[in-house]
């Protein structure tokens, strides 16, 4: 039933339907209503939530098109779980590795939605004193991850 889909679909892009709602410059009980069956988008606004949701207008309305999504919007939840871990992160920007010993091995400190915090140590000046370098790195720039350990701290 298309009220499933949208449901999938709204979840999926982590939006309410207050959102979504404002967005189509409709009610959010409207939007409530469409996902439960009690109605139809007219052809402008399920246009529009096509749009919104980035698949085409047959598989938003499509009776034999099922969407399938096992989660909303990526979470950071998963990568929540690496926080004070030793890894090695595969990242777009090779900058991140210039002055890191260990090159591609950064403790996690903290993850969010947009950014990875990670820590790491360097030695700098002539007495080659031990230096604490904290970084955000954007996760649209990391690749993949892979633990090699457990911190210390």
């Amino acid at each position: 039933m298309i009220g499933d889909n949208l449901i999938k679909l709204r979840k999926k892009q982590g939006m309410s339907q207050s959102e979504v709602a404002d967005l189509l410059k409709v009610s959010r009980q409207t939007i409530s209503n469409w996902e439960l069956n009690q109605g139809a988008p007219t052809i402008d606004k399920a246009k529009e939530l096509a749009q919104l949701y980035d698949v085409s207008l047959d598989d938003l309305v499509g009776h034999n098109v099922e969407i399938i999504s096992s989660k909303e919007k990526q979470s950071s939840e998963i990568l929540k779980r690496l926080i004070g871990k030793i890894c090695k992160i595969d990242c777009k920007e090779k900058s991140l590795y210039l002055d890191s010993p260990t090159k591609e091995q950064f403790v996690i400190l903290d993850v969010n939605n947009q950014w990875i915090k990670v820590k790491y140590f360097r030695r700098t000046g002539i007495r080659l004193k031990k230096e604490e370098v904290i970084k955000l790195i954007d996760l649209d720039d990391i690749n993949g991850f892979e633990v090699v350990g457990e911190s210390d701290e």
